[in-house]
């Protein structure tokens, strides 16, 4: 039997120095059924070129050449012009083992899986089958970068098209804002403990090597609050829970920041006083774990002074 087409979908924008290796390993995987589509982000480099060569030598690659949008707009153009059942997400200055494609349609298809996630560099996640709603409070709860990017998964093209889930133009931080959304449109995610994603963290320019910290905490917090109104009317309660605590994990992040003078000290002072006018509610959460509990105690009573205390003498070790 013909195994089902997967979409592999490639932005690219100036990346002629690591877009060749990017392709060569889409070239070597050894799924037999897959198409690979490059999107070429109105790139200005020899990206343009690479991009047609790999095209015209193999003939499951095809090229999008578009006006300049962002890595949000290039996956949204290669998703509606996909022609598989499954899509998977692979940015242009990384790459992927040989056995990307397959260990991956293998964990999603056995498993009736509607997205499946593997491990990326060293991380090795545990291999599971959970419902999509266990998955998104795993994300919200938890924040792993496991489960929060988009390029180590498979996924159904349904789950972006039936639900009208597509990445935001013109954001920054773009996995944060969707891919809850994803999981928890999913019945079954399943998860394979095999490190399959090879990201290029080395890359001077990269989005995730450039970010500065403030800016990476504030869309961390802008995600988890749009996650409260995307849930807010949900029948599983439990997601509306598990996003009201990841705003307070937000908060805390700013806070702990702050205090190891990682960002500028205004937040602790915002934070504190944030936590302090809201907690009574927050501290009302089913999900709050003890460790968080005990967080909000100290961090809510005498100006915060004995959570400041605490968090410093963590810094310092």
């Amino acid at each position: 039997m013909k195994k089902p087409l997967v979409s592999v979908i490639v932005p690219v924008y100036n990346i002629k120095d690591y877009v060749k290796a990017c392709l060569d390993s889409l070239v070597q995987q050894d799924y037999e059924n897959y198409e690979v589509i490059i999107v070429d982000d109105g790139s200005t480099d020899e990206s343009v070129g690479i991009c047609d060569e790999y095209a015209k030598a193999n003939k499951n690659f095809r090229v999008i050449h578009k006006k300049n949008g962002g890595l949000s707009d290039a996956r949204n153009a290669g998703i509606l012009d996909a022609k598989g059942e499954y899509i998977c997400l692979v940015d242009g200055d990384d790459r992927v083992r040989k056995n990307f494609i397959s260990e991956l349609a293998h964990t999603l298809l056995d498993n009736e899986a509607d997205v499946a996630i593997c491990g990326f560099n060293d991380e090795h996640p545990e291999k599971k089958v959970i419902s999509g709603e266990q998955a998104t409070i795993d994300l919200l709860v938890g924040q792993e970068n496991l489960e929060v990017v988009a390029w180590n998964k498979i996924y159904k093209k349904s789950i972006f098209v039936e639900n009208e889930i597509f990445y935001p133009v013109g954001k920054n931080h773009e996995d944060n804002l969707t891919t809850y959304k994803l999981l928890a449109a999913a019945k079954k995610v399943a998860y394979t403990s095999k490190s399959l994603y090879i990201y290029n963290d080395s890359r001077a320019g990269s989005i995730m090597e450039t970010s500065k910290k403030e800016e990476q905490l504030m869309a961390r917090e802008k995600a988890a609050e749009e996650a409260v109104k995307y849930f807010k009317d949900d029948k599983r309660k439990g997601l509306g829970a598990a996003a009201e605590v990841s705003v307070l994990l937000s908060k805390y992040a700013f806070l702990d920041f702050a205090v190891g003078k990682k960002i500028d000290k205004k937040y602790q002072k915002e934070m504190l006083r944030w936590l302090k006018k809201n907690w009574k509610y927050y501290k009302k959460n089913k999900m709050l774990s003890k460790k968080l509990k005990a967080y909000g105690a100290l961090s809510t009573s005498m100006g915060g002074i004995l959570y400041i205390l605490f968090r410093k003498i963590k810094h310092e070790r």
